[in-house]
This record gives structure tokens, C-alpha cells and sequence, in this order.
């Protein structure tokens, strides 16, 4: 575990406890997005809209008002993974099977399944401090 994995996991928590987010991916994961946003739909019956997905820069992922894995550090609402465009592909990859390991626990209609940290206030500013690239 490094000092990435409770933002990632806390960026996955955001994904599955929203409905009708949209996913903004760049090109080259757009294929893999839709997969995902397939498998939340198929894994969450309760949500009413799917993530939408669309294309955006290639050096970030976002999820609207939610999260963001790479770009420029957005506001402390945001939960953000920083990150280069060498590791960006690393960390959608570790992202997305947080997804579907929170899936398979039940997540969020469940109690305690959601993993270290998910029952508490997300820190952000913590996280920040602690995953910020120099």
C-alpha cells in the first residue's frame, strides 16, 4: 500500500455511491471506460444512470465534480490523485479494480465493506499533503 491507495479507493467510493456521473477519459481508455461503466451498471442495479463516458485531455481522469486522476490540482472538494502522463494508465488500472473489488464486496449497499477509511469525513487536504508529486 502506498500513499496513493486511500485516494484511490476513496475516488472509487465517490464512482458507485453517484448516479449519472460522467466519466471523462482520454482517448485511449475510452474503450475500457465504457467496459466500466458497463460492469457499474450491470454490479449496481440500484443506480438509476450508468457513469456517462466521454473523451477528454489525455493527461487527466475525471469524474465530474467528483475526482480527478492526473491535471492540474483542482479545488479541495475534488478528490484528487496526482499523478504524469507515464503513470496514468497504471493508476486507472489500479482505479478501476478498486471499482470492481468495492463491487464485489457489495459496496454501497453495505456496512463496513467499503475498506479502510470509508466510513469517516474524507480528508482531502491530508491526502493531498500525503500523495502530492514534486
Amino acid at each position: 500500500m502506498d500513499a496513493k491507495t486511500p485516494c484511490i479507493a476513496e475516488a472509487a467510493r465517490r464512482l458507485l455511491r453517484t448516479d449519472g456521473t460522467s466519466l471523462i477519459v482520454p482517448e485511449n481508455l475510452f474503450d475500457e471506460a465504457l467496459q466500466l461503466s458497463l460492469a457499474i451498471s450491470d454490479g449496481i442495479p440500484s443506480l438509476i444512470r450508468e457513469p456517462t463516458v466521454s473523451i477528454g485531455p489525455s493527461d487527466r481522469i475525471e469524474v465530474e465534480g467528483l475526482s480527478l486522476i492526473g491535471g492540474e490540482e483542482p479545488s479541495t472538494t475534488i478528490c484528487w490523485i496526482p499523478t504524469t502522463s507515464e503513470t496514468l494508465h497504471s493508476l486507472w488500472l489500479r482505479w478501476s479494480v478498486q471499482i470492481h473489488d468495492l463491487m464485489r464486496a457489495g459496496y454501497p449497499g453495505c456496512v463496513g465493506c467499503g475498506g479502510p477509511g470509508s466510513e469517516g469525513v474524507w480528508d482531502e487536504t491530508a491526502s493531498r499533503a500525503r500523495t502530492r508529486v514534486n
